[in-house]
């Protein structure tokens, strides 16, 4: 299946919000939020100082920051991710989603999935990220809420 005209390679739409598993759909809004600019992130520290407290927030802010650096930065090509507001998921988006919440139950499979978005030499790291924070979210079991 080609994309569509126009349509730039990774924001090719997948899925909807409302179909992801609800950790997947937390970790598209995450990414949506961070890539938002200062107001998202902003937007983003204060959902996460409300469930995981001042001090763990802003220690998972950064290991996150760190974590999309990593992507951004080191990706076999640029990432694309769609409006905060759009409720399509982009094949980027999933492809994060998944890697994120498989870094958790199955680091093998985070693993593949990190070596196909990354370079192998980072994927380790990105695992490892990814990992951390999982882990994090589900200590904090944050509520069930739409991010925006």
């Amino acid at each position: 299946m080609r994309p569509e005209p126009g349509t730039r390679m990774g924001g090719q739409p997948v899925s909807r919000i409302a179909l992801l598993p609800e950790v997947e759909a937390w970790w598209v809004r995450a990414l949506r939020l961070w890539c938002d600019g200062e107001d998202g992130q902003a937007a983003l520290r204060d959902q996460l100082r409300s469930h995981l407290g001042a001090e763990a927030a802003e220690t998972f802010f950064a290991r996150f920051t760190d974590l999309i650096a990593l992507m951004l930065r080191h990706g076999r090509r640029p990432m694309m991710h769609h409006a905060l507001e759009c409720e399509c998921v982009g094949a980027d988006e999933a492809v994060f989603a998944l890697f994120c919440s498989q870094a958790v139950g199955d680091r093998e499979e985070a693993m593949m999935i990190a070596c196909l978005i990354l370079r192998a030499d980072v994927a380790p790291i990105a695992v490892s990220l990814a990992q951390t924070l999982g882990l994090d979210l589900h200590r904090a079991r944050p509520p069930r809420h739409k991010m925006n």
